[in-house]
């Protein structure tokens, strides 16, 4: 093979040929004419650019005119990953502009699930200006892969392409616009229209719409989102989603996300103007909700952090499918870390939108100070840590407390030679409280304005010592436990309000902690004396991890204040464990349980199970607690047997089948929701349709089947399936 370098030649040999463009050419044969002007490449070209690399049969330059001109087997690989092929082409010597006959581009493309793949662009004619605009005749874009018939000896049609009478594809304003387009499936036109667009294969953010959702609720009827996006930059962009329904007045909902160098904020806002005909009539009634979130790193391990998350009233969020939570929790929180250090300010409010709750008795904190100081972890040296609070909670209706409360712990850690652990821990609590509008428990009177006191020292000791074994197989870890916790009748304090309101059950994750109660006010009162054993085994041949924890607690006196079923109220506690184990490579189980240390009956329980492969999959989840009952044998919180079930199957292949449910089993069945879904995804095209019925207590949307249709063309019109 003879090689050629055209940019040496002209300035070694040819002073009279003009060349621009910096090309390295090879060539079996090269045939120029006697002025050096016009070179003629044949066999095996190849052309090198910084920008390409060009590849044919024949290849004509014209170093006065810059034009090049190739034929036969072109194939062109550019910088930016696209290939083009062509039989012809006609351009200038940097390829900006040119004439391309019976042309194929090909976009790379990455998916997640499928992988590696091109999206290709196809035309009988293809007019090439200044690098950023292209128009093409008779032209065909797909996403799909194209097959290879071995029976017809030719490729079969893609499932899914465009095809039209004239393609523009704009780089500069990143579009590909269609006129006379057609939607072929199966190389059989089902949809024509005029004029299409969508964004360039080229850029991966570029304003247009999103595939719509069609639903049919209840309270809606058929309606449908019609999602918008628009990018303002690189670094923010915005979600335009209007709800179009045959019941109800129109919604609009935004999401907008904004990058900054040290952080983010996303801001959601939706709302509609409706009359309300839930307890009392309300025309035209302003609804709508606000949900936004930022994070800043400013420096020196220093952060903000806020949220701020409000609605109009407590169903609409349920009712129009917009993230429906019981509790919206705004908040504002500076940070820091130094060292082992850690300093915060903070803020809460909260908007409860339970209809049992009265939201005039939902606390607010404004301010909360915490300061964690602690020294540096190490065996056989005394380890300190301080830990101060300062807080101020305050209620339109109800008690409300302004509070300063500091822990200091010292513990003297020792690791004996044969790796046992023991922590000798002193600690000292004291809090200083201005209560005000408090019903007090102890001394039966109501308190409109006090300052008070409290502090209390305990004491703390732990053993531990880890067995582990090592094999060709895996290797294991049994590691027995002991703690002892003296207890303070101050701990324990009662002459102060309770904004916790939370029911305590006694499980696994409570053991070896000297409080085992929600907040710093008030800790359990009772010295006690927490046991339990941990066993942890790895198996390097399944790669799969088996842990087993079991514990209980001997309590020296019995509980007082808690509800009788507590698991704690009684000397010995109930018995508590955690599993978590793969018997078969095809199925997980993983469960927090206690057992009645009585009778040895189930108490609560949080388990899940899994059984299948990725293909053909069945997933159980529990929920299980008994009664909660007082001190005078009532109930005061039902049982509750919960359970979630997920199936999911593949059905061919690119098709997916998934049902689910959620119901609670008691005396009888009661459902909260069912529903089934039924998906076709492959690398261009993916479609779902789900039906869910949903038994709901929200009084605009009741008890109801919903319909959802979802698709979506990759690369053109994207959904979440």
């Amino acid at each position: 093979m003879v090689r050629l370098f055209i940019l040496l030649i002209i300035i070694i040999y040819y002073d009279n040929i003009l060349s621009q463009d910096n090309l390295e050419i090879n060539a079996d044969q090269f045939t120029y004419d006697k002025d050096n002007t016009r070179i003629f490449a044949t066999g095996n070209v190849e052309i090198i650019d910084s920008q390409f690399k060009l590849y044919a049969d024949k290849v004509f330059l014209n170093n006065s005119s810059k034009v090049l001109s190739a034929q036969e087997n072109i194939k062109i690989f550019n910088s930016d990953g696209t290939i083009l092929t062509a039989n012809k082409i006609v351009a200038d010597q940097s390829l900006s502009n040119a004439i391309m006959n019976d042309n194929y581009i090909y976009y790379p493309s990455e998916d997640l699930k499928f992988g590696k793949n091109y999206l290709r662009l196809a035309a009988k004619k293809v007019e090439r200006r200044n690098t950023d605009w292209e128009k093409m005749d008779y032209g065909i874009f797909t996403a799909c892969n194209i097959c290879f018939n071995e029976e017809t000896k030719k490729n079969d049609p893609p499932l899914i392409q465009f095809k039209a009478k004239e393609i523009i594809h704009d780089k500069k304003k990143k579009m590909v616009k269609y006129y006379d387009v057609f939607l072929d499936v199966k190389g059989n036109s089902i949809l024509y229209l005029p004029y299409f667009s969508h964004a360039s294969p080229t850029v991966k953010r570029k304003a247009g719409f999103l595939a719509p959702k069609i639903f049919q609720t209840h309270f809606f009827g058929f309606g449908s989102d019609i999602p918008y996006y628009y990018p303002f930059g690189d670094y923010s962009d915005i979600t335009i989603m209007p709800k179009f329904t045959s019941k109800k007045n129109p919604s609009l909902f935004l999401e907008h996300r904004k990058n900054f160098k040290n952080g983010n904020i996303i801001t959601e806002l939706s709302g509609t103007v409706e009359n309300q005909t839930v307890h009392q009539l309300k025309k035209n009634k302003q609804r709508g909700h606000i949900k936004t979130s930022g994070f800043f790193n400013l420096g020196n391990d220093t952060f903000l952090d806020f949220n701020i998350h409000r609605t109009t009233d407590r169903n609409y969020l349920n009712t129009y499918k917009y993230g429906y939570k019981d509790v919206l929790e705004s908040n504002f929180k500076i940070q820091k870390h130094i060292r082992n250090n850690f300093y915060s300010l903070e803020s809460y409010a909260f908007q409860d939108l339970r209809k049992s709750v009265n939201q005039r008795e939902v606390p607010k904190i404004f301010p909360r100070i915490i300061i964690d100081l602690n020294s540096e972890k190490k065996f056989n040296r005394f380890n300190f840590s301080t830990n101060l609070e300062l807080s101020n909670i305050l209620k339109p209706e109800g008690s409300e407390m302004k509070k300063i409360f500091i822990n200091q712990d010292v513990s003297f850690p020792f690791l004996l030679k044969d790796g046992t652990i023991l922590k000798l821990n002193g600690h000292f609590s004291a809090g200083g409280y201005h209560i005000e509008k408090y019903d007090n428990p102890v001394s039966g009177n109501f308190e409109y304005s006090k300052h008070k006191i409290n502090y209390f020292p305990q004491a703390t000791v732990e053993i531990s010592k880890p067995y582990v074994k090592n094999d060709k197989k895996g290797f294991s870890i049994v590691t027995p436990k002991i703690l002892f916790v003296s207890g303070n009748k101050n701990a324990f304090y009662r002459k102060i309000p309770d904004y916790t309101e939370l029911n305590f059950d006694f499980d696994i994750s409570d053991l070896f902690h000297r409080n085992r109660f929600s907040g710093n006010d008030r800790f359990d009162s009772n010295s006690r004396i927490d046991y339990g054993i941990s066993f942890f085994k790895n198996s390097f041949l399944s790669k799969k991890d088996t842990l087993v924890e079991i514990g209980q607690s001997y309590n020296f006196e019995r509980q007082r204040y808690l509800n009788k079923n507590s698991g704690i109220n009684e000397n010995f506690s109930d018995i508590v464990a955690r599993l978590e184990f793969n018997p078969h490579s095809l199925i997980n189980i993983n469960t927090f349980f206690s057992l009645n240390k009585k009778n040895y009956s189930l108490r609560n329980a949080i388990t899940s199970l899994y059984f299948g492969s990725p293909s053909t999959n069945l997933s159980v989840g529990n929920i299980y607690s008994s009664p909660v009952v007082n001190d005078d044998g009532e109930t005061t919180i039902e049982k509750k047997n919960q359970f979630s079930v997920s199936f999911n199957q593949k059905i061919i292949e690119n098709w997916n089948f998934t049902a689910s449910s959620t119901f609670d089993k008691k005396n009888k069945i009661k459902f909260h929701n069912l529903g089934a879904k039924i998906k076709y995804e492959d690398e261009c095209l993916g479609l779902s349709f789900s039906w869910q019925r949903t038994y709901t207590h929200n009084p605009e949307d009741p008890t109801s089947n919903s319909f959802m249709f979802l698709f979506s063309f990759k690369e053109i019109m994207e959904n979440d399936l």
